[in-house]
């Protein structure tokens, strides 16, 4: 084999392709947005167009009637647990009932079944804002209702998500039928519930109502309304902060708030429990510390919208500086990431991976499976090695790994470094792997894939010396003894 079909033959390495398998095939990049978005989900459309023909221009129950319908059920809910808990007394608010003594909460009950009539009554209308009114209110007072409860099965939240979810798509509708003034209305009636009371110290569901605004992002004649909400949603954020001072949400408190575990809230909305009933949660938190959370968390998850905002109006470059800007804000450098991939971007992948590798305070990735990046950044940083073939740099890279490994999990740094070896540069590599273990301080662990190595090569003074350390090595090196 001459050296040049040696060298072409190892042009398709495996973790390059299943990286780019995974970013084309599970990310969801939508071509009309050049790029990928957090909040925003296709699917929202397709059901909008779906339920047009379901739609007709037919009166929808007036404001006063349709609070009595959602209201009936679940004052019947809460007076019947008052009747049977002698621990109950009716408060200025309604029934107070303990939370030791509170059961919990169940759809079959039907206490949500006024919300479902006049949900239903809302959507098929195609008279937008009394629509768009009754779903706002059916929002409110389910999320009243739900905070008096204890959704220990989370049965409640689940039902708020999906009524959150309807909005989004009949608001979907408003953005592609409604008059531009008619539609920035409506807009403007969801906003003003997303930054009421119940869900300013909720910030996820806050976003998630938000959200709305993205339909509108779409359309030249409406994106303007969409980036007035951004802006409602900032101010009222804010002037709930300046209570306090104006950097009162700065103390370490609440920046430890951003933490691993909230990454994975961001990424997928799967904090929106621990959002909803973080006052409930919390008893020990007073008013000034939840609205500071609330503030401090609102502030990170905002730039999920501010990026969806900027992706769907066109703004592409600035959707790309807010990502690569927020890097250390899961999953903001995921997805620039993910987004140098598939625009097959190598260089900028390695400028940016080098530099996620070297800043301490970089973020786990979150959006990726651990099989495609063990190695976390650096695995990002191998693969766009990989795509430019800088075969000095991954023998650098796999030269490392081999030493530093002790499981056999890693066995491929191994191969790799054979792969992108010649003969020459293998012994090479290989004596240089023995030279620096060797002249490490003294190992605490056996070294599996260094193991491999001393018998691949048939380095039988090298495994005497290594059985010194390790005498529990003996039967996978005896091979060569």
């Amino acid at each position: 084999m001459t050296m040049r079909a040696e060298r072409s033959g190892l042009l398709k390495y495996h973790e390059l392709a299943q990286m780019q398998d995974f970013v084309d095939d599970e990310w969801g990049f939508a071509d009309e947005f050049d790029g990928p978005t957090f909040l925003w989900d296709p699917a929202i459309g397709t059901c909008a167009h779906h339920d047009d023909a379901l739609r007709a221009d037919v009166p929808v129950a007036p404001a006063d009637e349709a609070e009595q319908i959602i209201d009936r059920p679940m004052r019947w809910y809460l007076d019947g647990i008052a009747a049977a808990t002698p621990s109950a007394h009716h408060g200025p608010e309604g029934v107070d009932v303990p939370s030791a003594d509170m059961p919990t909460f169940r759809l079959e009950t039907q206490a949500l079944a006024g919300v479902d009539a006049v949900v239903a009554n809302a959507t098929g209308s195609t008279r937008w804002l009394d629509g768009t009114r009754n779903l706002c209110r059916a929002i409110e007072l389910t999320a009243r209702f739900l905070g008096m409860c204890e959704d220990r099965n989370q049965e409640g939240l689940e039902y708020l998500k999906e009524l959150l979810q309807v909005t989004r798509i009949y608001l979907d509708a408003v953005a592609r039928h409604a008059d531009p003034a008619v539609g920035a209305q409506a807009l403007r009636m969801v906003t003003a519930v997303a930054c009421n009371e119940d869900f300013r110290i909720n910030p996820m569901p806050m976003i998630e109502l938000l959200s709305c605004c993205l339909s509108f992002a779409r359309y030249d004649d409406t994106c303007m309304h969409a980036y007035e909400t951004l802006d409602t949603a900032l101010a009222s954020m804010d002037e709930m902060a300046r209570r306090y001072g104006e950097t009162a949400d700065e103390d370490a408190r609440f920046r430890s708030m951003i933490d691993d575990e909230y990454a994975f809230e961001l990424a997928d909305l799967s904090g929106l429990a621990n959002d909803l009933y973080a006052s409930k949660q919390s008893p020990q938190l007073d008013r000034q510390d939840m609205e500071l959370h609330a503030h401090y968390r609102f502030r990170q998850a905002v730039l999920l919208l501010r990026h969806d905002l900027m992706r769907m109006s066109g703004d592409v470059d600035g959707a790309d500086a807010l990502l690569r800007e927020h890097a250390t804000t899961s999953p903001l450098g995921d997805a620039y990431a993910a987004r140098l991939i598939h625009a097959r971007r190598w260089n900028d992948l390695l400028e940016f991976t080098s530099t996620m590798v070297a800043d301490q305070s970089a973020p786990f990735l979150v959006m990726f499976p651990d099989e495609l990046v063990p190695y976390d950044w650096e695995s990002l940083e191998e693969v766009a090695l990989q795509a430019l073939d800088d075969r000095p740099r991954l023998r650098d890279l796999y030269r490392e790994r081999v030493l530093s490994s002790f499981d056999e999990d890693e066995m491929p740094a191994l191969t790799n470094l054979r792969r992108v070896s010649t003969n020459r540069e293998w012994r090479e590599q290989v004596a240089r792997i023995v030279e620096i273990y060797n002249h490490e301080q003294t190992h605490a662990v056996r070294n599996r894939v260094y193991e491999r190595m001393l018998v691949m090569q048939g380095l039988r003074d090298e495994a005497m010396r290594y059985l010194d350390d390790f005498p529990d090595a003996w039967p996978d090196l005896a091979e060569i003894l």
